[in-house]
């Protein structure tokens, strides 16, 4: 086994080896993108251990072995250059996707129908009894969907959470209840790419610190207890890198993730030019107020201990 390294070392690496290579992460710990033997769309794999296979084995080229390791059969320069052209047509297809489902969205006003037949049926409930007072609650306009359409073929019940950026509906994420722990969160229609959850706190902040937590209900928590600027990612690999240059205004960011994603808060810390630093929290921010009745005061302690991080 190689010695681990960042994946984006791991990714140059395999960018110089495969000149054109088109690689996107999936992680902290791998990334992937069309093989450069047999093309596809992300059956190529590489890993922070520098190892690279293309999978599944069964149906595709196999190739398999380390990045840094010389091949006795490269990939013909031709079948590269016709796989990197197929991968740019792709995103282009991608994006135009997303700017069509942006469109949309734009358009749309379900958030507030889901909230006014939360009102109206008598289901506010659901959100005060995850420690949302009514002032937020109204303030975020804040849902219920009787039948999700984004869970097929069951359209389960679903909380709904606006994401807007100065006005204008970029999404509708919608909270599964009953849904498993990794697959809660659900995006309104597809097409919709990661967005920051309140990015309205990067444009217009006043003041010179910022806090990233890990999700839409945590941020909302955090910013209902008076914790400043704070913005939300959508799940701990939902903050993409070149989204820190946003944040060029801040000299402080600090970092809460939930517990399980130190290694991504710090690999996040070293995107903002040792500006940032990561929270050590004992359990998760929403949590810490609504199950462990935690103190702002004490919360703030915790930010106070937070490592910078260079």
């Amino acid at each position: 086994m190689g010695e681990p390294l960042s994946i984006e070392q791991r990714m140059a690496e395999a960018e110089k080896r495969w000149p054109g290579i088109s690689l996107r992460k999936q992680g902290s710990k791998s990334a992937c993108a069309p093989c450069p033997w047999c093309g596809g769309d992300d059956r190529f794999v590489i890993w922070n251990t520098g190892r690279y296979a293309c999978r599944p084995a069964q149906t595709h080229c196999s190739r398999e072995g380390w990045i840094d390791e010389n091949d006795p059969t490269p990939p013909d320069k031709d079948k590269l250059l016709e796989i990197r052209i197929a991968a740019l047509e792709r995103k282009e297809r991608e994006h135009d996707k997303r700017l069509t489902a942006l469109e949309r969205m734009a358009r749309c006003h379900d958030h507030e129908r889901y909230h006014e037949q939360m009102n109206q049926d008598g289901m506010r409930d659901l959100w005060l009894s995850e420690g949302f007072l009514d002032e937020t609650i109204d303030a975020y306009s804040l849902g219920v969907c009787y039948h999700c359409r984004t869970d097929q073929p069951d359209e389960r019940m679903s909380m709904t959470i606006p994401v807007t950026v100065r006005g204008v509906p970029v999404n509708i994420r919608h909270r599964l209840i009953g849904g498993d722990p990794g697959d809660k969160y659900r995006p309104h229609m597809s097409g919709l790419g990661n967005t920051l959850f309140n990015a309205d706190d990067v444009y217009s902040a006043d003041t010179a610190s910022i806090l990233i937590a890990e999700g839409e209900k945590k941020t909302i928590v955090l910013k209902q207890y008076g914790l400043g600027n704070v913005v939300g990612t959508m799940g701990k690999a939902g903050f993409q890198k070149h989204w820190a240059s946003r944040f060029v205004r801040f000299g402080e960011v600090l970092i809460a993730l939930d517990p399980d994603a130190t290694d991504r808060a710090f690999e996040m810390a070293t995107w903002f030019g040792g500006r940032a630093k990561v929270v050590m929290l004992p359990t998760k921010p929403d949590d810490f107020f609504t199950i462990y009745h935690g103190t702002v005061a004490q919360f703030r302690e915790f930010l106070r201990m937070a490592r910078r991080v260079a």
